[in-house]
């Protein structure tokens, strides 16, 4: 937070860190003791809830808050295991989850685990009281020893945002995820074709073997559970079978005008036929653009999931 704050006065980033006993400020010179006391003094004022906020202002801006997101998502399924996201930009990552349960959760444990909220609250309101203190050291340039073990032992490592390299791991991670996913692909013009394929292996415009139709479509279920539509000729359906006839021949229209594109936003997570038209008349083709447009309908849609 005193980085959050000092960093809006002096107009650039400053190196924060801190342990139990100490909190260092790096600035490069753009700010002295004398402003840190200052600094102090309006935060004492602040009521109790603007000190909540600044704080979880300045918390949803660190690494720490990064790495505690990421494993949550990895619990929340929204993020795989294995994919590293140590050396990315915090920014994309927040939106990409922001308003979700993933980006409370993550708030939750750092302050529950990492972070003191109320305690803030309390030495502020302390020293607004006077039972707490402020004093500044003249030490000649030289650190007290209080200090100096500190220095020894955090290195003065930097908890600033790294640059922005979030977008570039975002669109690759999930051309790698789309492009391995295996899909149950029917043709809905002769219905007797059905088959799941890996949807890297598909043409740019799939067509059906058999008919040579493009009206193929896309069901997110194993081949036995599509056969049935296929054997019945969609003709005295169950209730599930009936979604399934449903859902390929929303899809096949999709699939049918944009090929593989379409394929590859339909296998995004929770996402409706509706949302994926949206994408693909921003963008038919398969370029950055549209697997950022991918990723914010499947985040639309991952959000109302959980809530």
């Amino acid at each position: 937070m005193l980085g959050q704050l000092l960093s809006e006065k002096i107009g650039y980033g400053v190196v924060v860190q801190h342990d139990p006993y100490r909190i260092f400020v790096q600035t490069m010179g753009a700010a002295n003791a004398n402003q840190i006391i200052t600094l102090f003094d309006e935060m004492r004022v602040m009521p109790d809830q603007a000190v909540r906020d600044s704080l979880t202002m300045a918390t949803v801006k660190t690494g720490l808050f990064k790495r505690r997101m990421i494993h949550v998502a990895r619990r929340f399924g929204a993020l795989k295991k294995w994919a590293d996201f140590s050396n990315v930009s915090l920014q994309r990552l927040i939106k990409s989850f922001e308003g979700t349960p993933i980006y409370e959760e993550a708030l939750k444990e750092v302050f529950t685990k990492d972070l003191d909220l109320e305690k803030l609250v309390c030495v502020l309101r302390k020293i607004r009281e006077g039972e707490i203190q402020l004093q500044k050291v003249e030490t000649g340039g030289n650190a007290t020893p209080v200090a100096r073990v500190g220095i020894e032992r955090v290195s003065m490592k930097t908890d600033l945002i790294p640059p922005e390299r979030m977008r570039a791991v975002l669109i690759e991670s999930a051309k790698v995820r789309l492009l391995n996913e295996t899909c149950t692909f029917v043709c809905t013009n002769c219905w007797s074709y059905v088959e799941m394929i890996h949807t890297k292996d598909l043409s740019d415009k799939p067509k059906c073997p058999r008919c040579g139709s493009s009206a193929i479509g896309l069901l997110k279920v194993e081949e036995e559970k599509a056969l049935p539509i296929i054997e019945k000729k969609g003709e005295k359906l169950t209730k599930n079978e009936e979604k399934l006839h449903k859902q390929a021949l929303q899809t096949a229209q999709l699939i049918a005008k944009y090929g593989k594109a379409a394929v590859l936003a339909l296998c995004a997570r929770k996402v409706q036929p509706s949302d994926v038209r949206e994408v693909l008349e921003k963008q038919p083709r398969l370029s950055d653009e549209f697997y950022e447009l991918v990723l914010e309908v499947e985040r639309k849609a991952m959000s109302k999931r959980f809530w």
